[in-house]
């Protein structure tokens, strides 16, 4: 469970700065539902967020739009980037900006001014679609059949290309193949496993073709390098582990010391009630979300509530640390001055030095995660006078 929280210390603070920084500084359209379409001859002057099952947007917008789906198109002309995670997008209308798109697939068929940036399943470039800057991909089957005015970079299972590429192509692939309408204006270079082949029209190819062979080294070498390059991240993993770990603690004591000190205090007054109340909220909370998240009039409440358990998670196995230190200096060294600060320190390192352990180890961090979560959620409520 510890790693479950690191997991979460690294990834979801990640995510928030790559989605709030993406997003404009001022005021933007919002609209959710399950089937959701955007009207033609209503523009909306704005960036729009738009989230729902089924979208189709018709509207010219004019800012960026930002959408969560499951089935997306768009046939609005949009002046400013598409950002898009759904499991099929088709963009039939015309971008001003970039495409960065995730999900099953991806189709294009109208005009995009910069980069088209994708992971998916399947990306299909129309014969209409005119791309005007670069393309980067990281698909399992790609088709690029329309007009593609700058470079192309990126692997996939299979690539077809079929229409035409202005400048120079680096592509990672098990099968490509430039068939007879496919023009490449600049050079090829292409890596493939050294048993595979490639069908290249080389006279539809202005620049020079080269290909690398990708050699599979032998089992026991793989294993060697494998067994060295594992004891080297691991040992990496956890040294830095422990120093995010105990970076966040100092920030939280210095930033936030009454409630730290309140949930500490907490857990070593009653530590059963604590893990039994945290064990049962890391349980209940997912259902409880998808509840609101399903409900129009929960919505806001819901993502208030999402921010903080999301807090809860990342600093739960925190305030045990804590407590963890000031045991130990206390026990061991029989001193009752020292600071919260190196309380946390301490107890950090013995935590994640713990956590190592195989099994005793990861029940310890799962119980003091417990522990941190149930007095997260204890200190919520007000305090008896």
């Amino acid at each position: 469970m510890k790693n479950i929280t690191k997991l979460f210390a690294w990834l979801i603070p990640a995510f928030l700065f790559i989605f709030f920084t993406a997003l404009p500084a001022n005021a933007f359209y919002f609209q959710t539902g399950n089937s959701i379409v955007l009207p033609k001859g209503s523009p909306i002057n704005e960036a729009a967020l738009v989230t729902g099952s089924s979208i189709t947007v018709d509207s010219d917008i004019n800012g960026d739009l930002y959408c969560a789906g499951r089935d997306v198109v768009v046939n609005g002309n949009i002046k400013g980037d598409i950002i898009c995670a759904s499991q099929s997008l088709k963009v039939n209308g015309t971008v001003d900006g970039n495409i960065r798109a995730a999900g099953q697939t991806i189709e294009v068929a109208g005009q995009v001014s910069r980069n088209i940036t994708v992971a998916s399943q399947s990306l299909i470039l129309d014969p209409k679609s005119i791309i005007k800057g670069d393309v980067f991909f990281g698909v399992q089957n790609v088709e690029l059949n329309g007009a593609m005015n700058r470079d192309l970079a990126g692997a996939g299972e299979t690539i077809t290309v079929a229409g035409s590429l202005l400048r120079n192509a680096t592509v990672t692939a098990s099968n490509l193949s430039v068939i007879e309408t496919g023009k490449i204006g600049g050079n090829l270079d292409y890596y493939l496993e050294k048993t595979a082949t490639a069908s290249i029209n080389v006279k539809n190819i202005k620049g020079t073709v080269v290909r690398h062979d990708i050699q599979t080294p032998q089992k026991m070498e793989v294993e060697k390098k494998v067994t060295k390059v594992t004891g080297i991240a691991l040992a990496t993993k956890i040294i830095f582990g422990i120093i995010s770990f105990m970076l966040l603690g100092l920030a939280l004591v210095y930033f936030n010391r009454e409630n730290t000190e309140r949930r500490i205090a907490l857990i070593r007054q009653k530590p059963l009630v604590l893990a039994l109340i945290g064990f049962a909220v890391l349980i209940v909370a997912p259902i409880f979300f998808i509840i609101l998240f399903i409900t129009i009039i929960g919505i806001p409440f819901a993502f208030v509530a999402l921010l903080v358990y999301i807090a809860a998670l990342i600093t739960a196995s925190l305030y045990p640390s804590a407590l963890y230190g000031k045991l130990f200096v206390e026990k061991i060294f029989q001193k009752t001055n020292v600071s919260i600060a190196w309380h946390m320190v301490i107890g950090v390192i013995i935590l994640g030095l713990l956590s190592i352990i195989p099994i005793i180890g990861w029940i310890i961090a799962f119980i003091s995660f417990c522990l941190g979560l149930g007095a997260f959620v204890a200190s919520l409520s007000p305090e008896k006078k």
